[in-house]
């Protein structure tokens, strides 16, 4: 049906084609054969030649040749805005790294992290992963890149779910895991050692662990979240899917500035919802 539709067409074209060239050399001929004659009517003719064969000359060679440049010169012009809109970062990126076979190795989360200058900020619902790192981990895979961090004075604040909270215990139930806030509270204690043993070393850099009342829908990673070279690590929580298998969606600030800027507030409005854990007291949790 439609390769019939498609020869009509390309048929209909070729036929206003060779109308036009018998129009325009018509015109031309009678203009060739008035022109010079005495009389009205010739005078009427010769007018009525010249303007059929402009008239179809002008649209028939604009079409023939003015046309296709100008779709050519339009189409190289939205390239151009398009290509600028997608510039690519310093680094050769767009900005946007996707891991779609879920979360990255120990090794890369240390290179992730490894260029931050001022801040760090990490929210989670249990953090579990990331505690496993300083626990289960040779020191030389996650707990040596950190400190080096805390000593150049980077700060890093963990947020980990309120386990006490009833919104909480509720989706651990909806996702049949029960056991999800006991796990997190275990989380919050494991980082928080872990702050304090950094904190006996006398690092510039200070290490924090909160909880927030609110549930988070995804983990967040913000490194140096107010500087033009801040990126982001962003994992979404997605019931039924095992989270070291969830899709992982790196941003850069250079290049997604308004994306980048809607996960920092997020991070910031959830910190300053949250409450430092009691080191004098972490087992209240």
């Amino acid at each position: 049906m439609q390769d019939g539709a498609s020869g009509i067409t390309r048929l209909l074209s070729r036929f206003r084609v060779v109308l036009a060239l018998c129009v325009l050399l018509v015109g031309l001929i009678l203009a060739t054969l008035s022109n010079g004659r005495d009389g009205f009517w010739w005078a009427v003719l010769n007018e009525l030649a010249l303007f059929a064969a402009a008239a179809v000359a002008v649209p028939f060679y604009y079409d023939l040749f003015l046309r296709d440049a100008e779709r050519h010169r339009f189409l190289t012009e939205m390239t151009e805005v398009l290509d600028a809109r997608l510039s690519p970062s310093a680094d050769g990126e767009r900005g946007l790294t996707v891991h779609a076979g879920g979360r990255p190795s120990p090794a890369e989360k240390a290179r992730f992290i490894a260029g931050a200058q001022r801040e760090i900020i990490e929210v989670g619902v249990a953090l579990r992963s990331l505690a496993s790192l300083y626990v289960s981990r040779p020191e030389q895979d996650f707990t040596a890149p950190v400190r080096r961090l805390l000593a150049q004075g980077v700060h890093i604040t963990y947020i980990v779910a309120d386990p006490a909270t009833a919104v909480f215990t509720a989706y651990a139930e909806s996702v049949g895991d029960p056991g999800m806030p006991g796990r997190a509270a275990e989380s919050a204690r494991q980082l928080l050692r872990v702050a304090q043993d950094f904190a006996a070393e006398g690092h510039p850099g200070r290490m924090a662990v909160y909880l927030t009342r609110q549930l988070p829908t995804s983990y967040v990673s913000l490194v140096d979240p107010d500087s033009e070279t801040g990126i982001c690590r962003v994992s979404p929580y997605l019931p039924g899917v095992r989270r070291a298998d969830m899709p992982v969606l790196d941003i850069a600030r250079s290049a997604q500035p308004e994306l980048f800027e809607r996960y920092v507030t997020y991070a910031r409005r959830t910190l300053a919802e949250s409450v430092v854990l009691d080191p004098v007291q972490p087992d209240a949790v």
